[in-house]
């Protein structure tokens, strides 16, 4: 037996005939015959007496009753305490965002987040690599790559321009003309294993005729390379306009603007906790958004 089983004989022992049963069930009197007849065929048993008055229930058919009561009582209550955990703004949702977003453009704003929502725990991931949403590694995502498959519900919050820069000191040594494409220079670039970001191509087309001098797997260590006047490098601009005695060395016309994606995966989508999350991730991108993308710097 199961739920449409018991809904059905439960409508029908209440209303007494097809025709009410049906119509709080939504479906026609001769569905329901259907299901009735169905189900005593199963249970080789007659469930109700049938006459012109309607349908009441048999011996055996009262002696289910009770059973099927509570079987409906049960099932609301794991509809019920379900619904209410979803609405409850308790728990932890966990989120995956490259660190410099953390840094710079989420953690600054969090305080007043853990003053209105003290019961929901954050927790921050902070790496390059696609964590995967759909083995739960996080419940919410940031990043500049658009998943391609997957279930997921995805928006675009906010853009993020990036340019190259370089320190006064190493300017002063090296020159730079930006017709050259990097002839004479050196680069700090990505570990081989990010060259499918958008901004490594992006470097790649810029500075053909530079060569790469150092490679590492964070911004925040080609920022101290650059910073340090090792050479060129490819850095968000909300990052390195920040950072004293970093110039930007390419014109505003040719600055590299990127799209960033907000992921959730479907099936947590519509959780209370997660949809509060969602929003101060990207009310806190907003907020910022002269910021990201270097509009206050071309005023």
């Amino acid at each position: 037996m199961n739920w449409d089983d018991i809904r059905i004989f439960l409508a029908v022992a209440r209303k007494g005939s097809l025709t009410a049963a049906g119509i709080d069930l939504n479906m026609s009197a001769s569905s329901v015959s259907r299901h009735i007849d169905d189900l005593e065929f199963r249970l080789d048993a007659k469930l109700f007496l049938r006459s012109q008055t309607g349908y009441v229930l048999s011996d055996i058919g009262l002696e289910i009753l009770a059973d099927a009561e509570q079987a409906e009582s049960t099932l609301f209550n794991i509809t019920q305490k379900s619904s209410d955990a979803a609405e409850r703004l308790t728990g932890t949702v966990r989120v995956a965002l490259p660190e410099n977003f953390a840094t710079y453009l989420i953690l600054p704003e969090i305080s007043q987040f853990i003053q209105k929502y003290p019961s929901i725990s954050l927790e921050f991931v902070t790496d390059v690599n696609l964590t995967n949403l759909t083995r739960r590694e996080a419940d919410i995502s940031l990043r500049l790559v658009r998943p391609e498959t997957g279930n997921f519900v995805i928006s675009r919050v906010a853009q993020m321009a990036t340019a190259i820069y370089a320190s006064t000191e190493y300017l002063m040594q090296y020159p730079f003309d930006y017709k050259l494409k990097g002839k004479g220079h050196f680069v700090i670039s990505w570990d081989e294993r990010f060259g499918y970001l958008q901004a490594c191509t992006w470097l790649n087309k810029q500075l053909p005729q530079a060569k790469i001098i150092v490679r590492t797997t964070s911004l925040q260590s080609q920022l101290a390379a650059c910073t340090g006047g090792a050479g060129l490098a490819i850095l968000p601009c909300f990052m390195a306009d920040l950072t004293p005695n970093l110039v930007c060395v390419v014109p505003p016309e040719v600055i590299f603007t990127q799209n960033i994606w907000l992921t959730i995966h479907y099936d947590i989508s519509k959780l209370s906790r997660i949809r509060i999350v969602a929003k101060f991730l990207q009310d806190a991108l907003q907020c910022k958004h002269a910021q990201l993308l270097r509009l206050k710097n071309e005023t």
